[in-house]
């Protein structure tokens, strides 16, 4: 058996490593190992691609076909290790474009062009709704301030965080914070 690559999209952590490899098993398909966006298979006739990207459809997956969407897909991954180790991260000094050309070893306009054409919004789109979702995770789950979370996520002030916040979300940060029911995106959603 040939063995054959597979660029999967949507995978960002540990969770999706499990959930591929179980789409996998349930499929009976032999592979030799699953990462973050990939999982190397032991090709065989008996594997039917709309069957595969169907089951993948189903837990949230979906199969890479073209450059352009793997490229999309790494800046989406960069994007999500880069709020993962948020606390880590001096956002006061942090410059996206130098870490993405870092992190993807591609010049920022090609990404930015591949980016915009798979997800029709710009990276810088995407960036702060990520980031958003973000100050909703710390508002809901943190019992960190808002100035606290305005600071720590490098924004100038917390009055450039309110209103960035109020423009995406519709709603003052204090008011999402009253919701009973605070209404949070999932990360492939953004």
């Amino acid at each position: 058996m040939e063995l054959n690559t597979l660029k999967i999209g949507n995978m960002c952590c540990s969770r999706c490593i499990t959930a591929v490899t179980l789409v996998l098993n349930e499929l009976g398909i032999k592979y030799k190992k699953v990462e973050l966006g990939c999982a190397v298979i032991y090709t065989s006739k008996n594997i039917k691609e709309t069957e595969l990207e169907s089951a993948f459809k189903k837990s949230g997956f979906r199969l890479i076909k073209s450059k352009e969407e793997e490229i999309s897909e790494k800046v989406k991954t960069s994007i999500h290790h880069l709020f993962a180790d948020f606390e880590t991260i001096d956002f006061g000094n942090f410059n996206l474009i130098e870490y993405l050309e870092l992190q993807v070893q591609i010049p920022y306009k090609t990404l930015s062009d591949f980016f915009s054409k798979q997800n029709k919004k710009t990276i810088e789109h995407y960036f702060i709704r990520y980031k958003i979702e973000k100050v909703k995770s710390m508002i809901s789950d943190s019992g960190y301030s808002f100035s606290e979370i305005a600071f720590k996520l490098g924004y100038h002030s917390l009055s450039h965080l309110s209103k960035q916040f109020k423009a995406c979300e519709g709603v003052s940060m204090s008011s999402y914070k009253l919701k009973p029911n605070n209404r949070r995106n999932f990360i492939d959603k953004i």
